[in-house]
């Protein structure tokens, strides 16, 4: 790969990268060889070195386009969206961006675990480290063969030898050694409970979470086609006898035949649903993550690197390459006047209207009251209110609102922004913030093993629904037990609660476009749409779109790879 061909020197940080304690400094080791390296035995630099490769994508928003834009939920201004928004991928600089991103992570993986093998250092801390690197490069491939499929494996780095051109081996050749390296990394890795354990890194439960995720994928990918799957959607809109454009208030009920995801057809999805479910359950009974109690908890800066959060990206305000525009893009941030600027990101309200009314995460974690312009003339600050539902409580000046709120449907107004964005130690002010972008967190386990449990029974056990409730709880929704008290679960009833469960909890958090391709209903769900949503973001997406296209570069350079991704 021409883009490995660059790497044989590293750029290393010395201070720990994952560190809560200290500060995160970088100062950079350029052209500094492998020998030395090995000489010092200074392996934390290695391991900060290689997940550093997370914070490229990030650098100008790509990681988040790519992931979360091309969704059903996911909306804004048509020009915000841009090519994304077209479905226009190909050499698009998001999707150039996450493959390249990923494949230095897997380079820094190899060869970094490589010379920490070498090192004369404790025996348990020369496991967890290349433990860790790892896990970042199974994340890495994990990441990478459901947005490409087949994919050239590297399983060591062309600094130790590998040829710099291979041909791409098959989804699951991927899949086997994306298992292979975590079940090395959930034996190496130290616990959270660990005396030397460093809040921040991943862990042995990291591991296991990931392994979990990882067998469910293979396992819903699998499943064959004609398997029932209902989500929440439909048209956005529609033209009434004279034309004019009325947008279609609530989501229907879409039911879609599941197609079995190309590529995936030699797994059994039961076993690897199976499989899914015990490891979920491993780490469920292990204890060494726990839920927040209220969205408020969850999403508040003193919570990062906290109970729930498994692996998320690390971040330093302030710092060019540490930090993101993340926060600025779904939140947006204040002006001297008060007025709130950017934000121009929100989930649609039809996914606003999947929740129960008093659901914390939208009546704590959606924005209901925006200053969205200042009068200099008169001194006022004009606030938009959100959603249109809640009209009576503004003319009432009811729950925070006030009776000169004013209802506006600019594409970036009239739709959820997120809070969570806001678990950032520094100011909203239009420049970058410490967001650190939550990769998996504890409530995904818990899901997981639901889903995997029904598919696995046939109905939810006690147990999975158990731990549904706990989220229920912390989310302040109406329990599982008592949806299915007035109309029993379904195999196919549960797994379309549990998808749009993922769907509610997970919001922008880089889910949504998986969980539509791993069930095989990407394109059904994002057709139903109508073409456009209500902004006129293009939703229509045809099958090329089911996997991304390889960079050219990647294509004409390597002379086992003929051709690019179908259709592209």
């Amino acid at each position: 790969m021409k883009y490995l061909s660059k790497l044989f020197f590293i750029l290393i940080t010395a201070s720990l990268f994952f560190s809560c304690k200290k500060t995160l400094d970088e100062q950079a080791y350029t052209f500094v060889s492998g020998e030395e390296l090995v000489k010092t035995g200074n392996y934390r630099e290695l391991v900060a070195g290689a997940y550093n490769t997370l914070s490229f994508p990030f650098e100008w928003g790509n990681y988040h386009n790519i992931v979360n834009f091309d969704v059903d939920y996911q909306t804004g201004p048509t020009w915000a969206f841009g090519e994304l928004g077209a479905g226009n991928f190909y050499e698009n600089g998001s999707s150039r961006s996450f493959y390249q991103s990923y494949y230095q992570s897997i380079h820094r993986a190899n060869y970094h675990s490589s010379l920490v093998a070498r090192m004369a250092i404790p025996e348990d801390e020369k496991n967890n480290a290349i433990g860790e690197l790892k896990f970042l490069k199974a994340w890495a491939y994990f990441n990478l063969v459901q947005f490409y499929g087949d994919l050239v494996l590297y399983k060591v780095s062309v600094s130790e030898g590998a040829p710099l051109y291979m041909p791409r081996s098959s989804i699951k050749e991927v899949y086997e050694h994306i298992i292979e390296e975590l079940k090395i990394a959930e034996t190496s890795m130290y616990s959270t409970k660990d005396a030397k354990y460093q809040k921040g890194h991943p862990s042995s439960g990291a591991a296991k979470a990931l392994l979990a995720k990882v067998y469910c994928t293979i396992g819903s990918a699998s499943m064959p086609t004609g398997s029932q799957v209902s989500v929440m959607g439909g048209l956005a809109f529609y033209y009434d006898d004279e034309n004019n454009k009325v947008l279609v208030p609530y989501p229907s009920k879409q039911n879609f035949a599941k197609n079995q995801v190309a590529g995936y057809e030699s797994f059994d999805s039961k076993e690897y649903y199976r499989l899914g479910m015990e490891k979920a359950k491993e780490l469920i009974e292990s204890n060494q993550f726990e839920l927040y109690g209220s969205q408020a908890e969850l999403w508040s800066p003193s919570s990062k690197n906290g109970a729930e959060f498994i692996f998320t990206l690390q971040t330093i305000a302030g710092n060019a390459t540490l930090s993101n525009f993340v926060a600025t893009d779904y939140c947006g941030y204040y002006a001297p006047t008060g007025a709130l600027l950017n934000g121009y990101y929100v989930q649609r309200d039809h996914w606003y209207q999947l929740f129960d009314e008093g659901d914390e995460r939208i009546t704590w974690g959606v924005m209901h009251r925006v200053p969205y312009t200042y009068d200099a003339a008169t001194g006022t600050l004009y606030y938009s209110y959100y959603p249109a539902k809640d009209s009576v409580k503004v003319r009432l000046g009811m729950d925070g609102y006030k009776p000169t709120d004013q209802l506006r449907y600019d594409a970036h107004l009239y739709g959820s922004k997120l809070m969570k964005f806001r678990q950032v130690s520094n100011a909203l002010d239009g420049n970058r913030t410490d967001f650190n972008f939550p990769f998996i967190r504890y409530a995904e386990v818990l899901l997981l093993y639901a889903e995997a449990d029904n598919e696995v029974n046939g109905l939810p056990s006690a147990y999975a629904i158990q731990q549904v409730e706990k989220l229920n709880t912390r989310n302040k929704s109406v329990l599982a037990s008592s949806i299915g008290a007035n109309q029993p679960w379904t195999t196919e009833s549960f797994r379309s609660y549990i998808l749009e469960e993922r769907a509610k909890e997970f919001a922008a958090e880089g889910i949504r476009r998986f969980d539509l391709l791993r069930w095989g209903i990407y394109l059904q769900t994002m057709n139903a749409l109508g073409g456009t949503d209500e902004n006129g973001v293009i939703k229509r997406r045809e099958q090329r779109h089911l996997l991304m296209p390889l960079p050219a570069d990647e294509v004409n350079t390597n002379p086992f790879i003929e051709s690019n991704n179908p259709g592209w």
